[in-house]
């Protein structure tokens, strides 16, 4: 990403917003790690509260608002789509106050997000790529309604799969506090890189955090994008298998997924799989069952070469597959 570039161009009006980011992050315990304030403040403009109107029905009252993440070329918001459901009416609050009038421009349910397009220019964060296991990142969400907020953690897990909350799921697992009404919000790194959009929060019959909480990737997020943007809706290429959940031959309790059906002409009987194979890995990402192969083929390029191994009569095997462009 161009955050250095980025960086050196940053207004002297941030400084306010950052020293008082700095004073309200050094009260907070040291096993939070926070980034840096002015990474924060940075990161902070191009977040928004997400405000949908329905008319005639009340609002919902476990999440009557969301978040949202500008991008692209700064009339572009990406949120969750479960925030926008079928609002007539949509609005996004800025960081600064001001109320601005949005319009939808495309969602995708499979993945859980969608694209706002507003008339005004904001300043658009970065997408960056999987950021390390461990590393620090920050959320930045409209939690609860109450307004923009911060929290920090970690990065606990990458491209989680097979959680539950979405068809497609390339999900960045933190410990970082999230609530409703984040939903949308940004996940940044160290240097205000976007590294997922907040999704879910996994819980225990409750809704608060229990500090196992889900952003999309960037990756998947910047995908999701780009076709929204180039036609108005998001075409899945996830190859031409239809699979079921088995269990794995020899490990108690693991998954894995057979084909049960081949497209014809698809990219798995061009690569020589057959119906009755069990898939184990894709992309180098371990298969527990269907949802599984579509996520790992949901981040591939036009043209991609995906390795796989499979079983086949108790052998394991491996081969190749090439995603149509």
């Amino acid at each position: 990403m161009s955050g250095c570039t980025e960086r050196a161009t940053r207004s002297l009006a941030m400084t306010g917003l950052a020293a008082r980011l700095a004073a309200a992050l050094a009260f907070l315990p040291a096993f939070a790690a926070p980034l840096p304030a002015q990474d924060i403040a940075f990161a902070m403009r191009s977040v928004v509260s997400v405000l949908p109107v329905w008319p005639g029905r009340p609002p919902d009252l476990a999440e009557p608002e969301g978040s949202g993440v500008v991008v692209a070329d700064g009339r572009r918001i990406i949120t969750a789509d479960h925030v926008i459901r079928d609002a007539r009416i949509i609005h996004i609050r800025t960081f600064d106050g001001r109320i601005i009038a949005a319009r939808l421009a495309g969602r995708d349910a499979r993945t859980d997000l969608a694209v706002l397009e507003i008339d005004t220019v904001l300043a658009p964060l970065a997408f960056d790529g999987d950021p390390p296991l461990g590393a620090r990142v920050c959320a930045l969400g409209n939690m609860f309604g109450l307004g923009l907020s911060v929290s920090c953690g970690t990065v606990s897990a990458l491209r989680r799969t097979a959680v539950g909350f979405n068809e497609i799921e390339d999900f960045v697992q933190t410990d970082a506090v999230v609530n409703p009404g984040a939903s949308g919000g940004a996940l940044i790194n160290e240097g205000g890189g976007l590294v997922g959009v907040l999704s879910a929060i996994y819980t225990k019959q409750t809704d608060a955090n229990i500090g196992v909480n889900f952003a999309v990737s960037a990756p998947l997020a910047q995908k999701v994008l780009e076709q929204i943007m180039a036609r108005g809706e998001v075409r899945w290429r996830l190859g031409g298998a239809t699979l079921m959940g088995v269990p794995a031959r020899g490990e108690t309790g693991r998954q894995a997924a057979r084909i049960v059906a081949l497209a014809a002409e698809g990219p798995e009987q061009a690569a020589g799989l057959q119906p009755g194979d069990v898939m184990l890995s894709a992309g180098g990402r371990q298969i527990r069952g269907p949802e599984d192969y579509a996520s790992a083929l949901a981040r591939a390029v036009p043209g991609a070469r995906i390795p796989v191994t499979f079983e086949r009569n108790g052998v394991e095997r491996s081969a190749e597959l090439r995603m149509p462009q």
